[in-house]
């Protein structure tokens, strides 16, 4: 069995929870609480400047620094999904002055999809916290003949070879929920993928793509009246979109992959510098800067336990390998 088949079983991964902390109260690496920090710490954002990713993470690194007294840098490390970030972090100190602003895409479909193996989650690093979920809004060009989320479904059933959906790439969390909304509402169409979210939400527009899942912080095509929405996912509507229904009260709660973000560090860093960075990160996101940012882009403040974020690593890692096994859904090396 793979290591990704491993890190996808979640009955071993609950029972690797207990393991996993207790190793890492073992292991002693050179920061502990009384020194730490001394110097400034880097986070390492594994995509490109400019979006909800790398904003969330100068918000809470600017935070973070006034709390601890210490710079913290924001480190740009973008491609192959995530993981070359990811992998710069894994092999870094465990001193606690090298964190991963991680998401969904680099700690679960990237570890899960890709059948080459660039990490294996919770044998390289050590969780910090969740800080925050982001929904997807289910859209439709504003001039598509489909008003309501069932008209869709309906043709999917009828001309299925009729239907297109966008994605931002294969394996993509815009590619997995198309492949939920497929095998819940038992539809069929075909994945276009594409090399940026911007770039399959300007067909949409254009009609020439019929739907497609994005990121609430594309929220401007919505108020500009480009695009429809239809549903959202989550369990319950978006403050932006208060007329807009969940796919739960439209009576499909199949379809939902919340885009999740934290931070994680090397794993053998020392457990008393992972707590001290847990408290100082979760209280970085009561700022009101930080609030009204992840307002405005359509998010939800979290903040967790290691131990929480790591079950959530775990169960979505499940979910998502079950789905590729079922969608045959697969990454390029």
């Amino acid at each position: 069995m793979s290591r990704t088949r491993n890190m996808a079983n979640h009955k071993r991964g609950i029972c690797l929870i207990a393991i996993f902390w207790a190793s890492v109260a073992t292991h002693h690496s050179v920061a502990t609480a009384d020194n730490y920090p001394t110097k400034p710490i880097t986070i390492v954002v594994p995509f490109a400047p400019g979006g909800s990713t790398d904003i969330q993470a100068r918000l809470v690194a600017k935070g973070l620094s006034e709390r601890v007294g210490q710079p913290v840098i924001v480190e740009n490390r973008p491609g192959a999904g995530g993981s070359i970030g990811a992998k710069a972090v894994a092999s870094a100190s465990a001193d606690g002055y090298t964190l991963l602003f991680a998401s969904t895409s680099s700690l679960v479909s990237e570890p899960v999809l890709r059948s080459g193996g660039n990490i294996d989650v919770l044998k390289d690093f050590a969780p910090v916290t969740q800080i925050t979920d982001m929904p997807f809004v289910f859209v439709v060009s504003s001039k598509s003949r489909h008003a309501a989320l069932d008209s869709i479904i309906t043709e999917g059933k009828k001309q299925p070879s009729a239907l297109t959906y966008a994605s931002w790439g294969s394996g993509s969390a815009g590619h997995l929920l198309g492949e939920m909304f497929k095998q819940t509402t038992k539809t069929d169409s075909l994945h276009v993928p594409y090399k940026g979210e911007a770039l399959g939400i300007a067909d949409i527009i254009g009609g020439q793509i019929t739907m497609m899942f994005f990121t609430p912080v594309n929220m401007a095509h919505i108020k500009s009246g480009s695009v429809r929405p239809l549903a959202v996912t989550g369990v319950k509507r978006m403050s932006e979109l208060p007329n807009t229904p969940t796919f739960i009260e439209l009576g499909y709660d199949g379809i939902s992959l919340p885009m999740w973000f934290g931070f994680v560090t090397p794993v053998k860093t020392s457990a008393t510098v992972i707590k001290y960075l847990n408290k100082e990160i979760n209280h970085s996101l009561s700022s009101p800067q930080f609030v009204q940012a992840a307002k405005t882009m359509g998010i939800t403040v979290v903040g967790s336990s290691p131990t929480q974020f790591t079950e959530r690593i775990l169960t979505d890692a499940k979910l998502v390998a079950d789905l590729a096994r079922i969608a045959n859904i697969k990454m390029d090396n």
